[in-house]
């Protein structure tokens, strides 16, 4: 029973990072409403949360009712390269990436520059995309498995940025009101922690499963 529990938090950790990282573009998406109104946006988003939501729990659930405990990180993987079907997939996979993938690399150059406090020219950003695409490609040669790097994703960065980060900033933003703050404010902000130190708890858990994975 506690395995079976303690599978399924990774598994829900690993899969909430997913749908984070669209907050790289959450501006722009908003910029891009023809009424900029936060009505419309929320529609907007619950509407686009849910379809992904839903594609993911049924994509899931057909990879694991067909091959169980078996199923590869890869899915993939378990079809055999001389399906044809699987092929095609596996084209359709690999473009997916090809264009998919410089968007969240942008949003992930942008931020070491920040954090870096370097300036923005195009030879920095040359030596900084080098640098990276260097470092994640000996990773992918001597981590062939993808669901551990997914799974240790989500339990790390995914949980700092669902449940840590907000919190200490909304944290910040109270502390900074000073006297103006209400005591409601005050007393959300204990939520908010409380709500952290769940999320570094969750995360500490899925790195334990996911590195315990990676020999198996």
């Amino acid at each position: 029973m506690m395995a079976t529990a303690t599978m399924a938090m990774s598994i829900t950790t690993t899969a909430t990072t997913m749908t984070t990282t669209t907050t790289l573009w959450i501006m722009q998406f908003y910029n891009e409403l023809k009424e900029k109104t936060l009505p419309n946006y929320y529609k907007v988003v619950a509407t686009s949360f849910a379809a992904s939501i839903g594609i993911f729990a049924w994509v899931a659930a057909i990879g694991f009712l067909t091959f169980g405990a078996s199923a590869n990180g890869l899915i993939l993987n378990n079809y055999s390269t001389k399906d044809s079907l699987m092929g095609f997939s596996r084209i359709a996979v690999a473009i997916s990436l090809v264009f998919s993938y410089p968007l969240s690399f942008v949003g992930a150059r942008d931020g070491i520059i920040d954090l870096a406090k370097l300036k923005a020219t195009p030879k920095t950003e040359n030596a900084i995309t080098l640098g990276v695409l260097g470092l994640v490609t000996v990773g992918s040669l001597l981590i062939p498995d993808v669901s551990f790097v997914l799974a240790l994703a989500g339990a790390t960065l995914g949980n700092a940025l669902i449940y840590v980060f907000p919190a200490l900033m909304f944290r910040g933003a109270i502390k900074q009101k000073g006297a103006d703050a209400t005591s409601r404010q005050k007393k959300e902000v204990k939520f908010a922690l409380l709500s952290a130190v769940a999320g570094i708890a969750m995360g500490i858990l899925g790195a334990t499963k996911a590195i315990q994975g990676l020999g198996n």
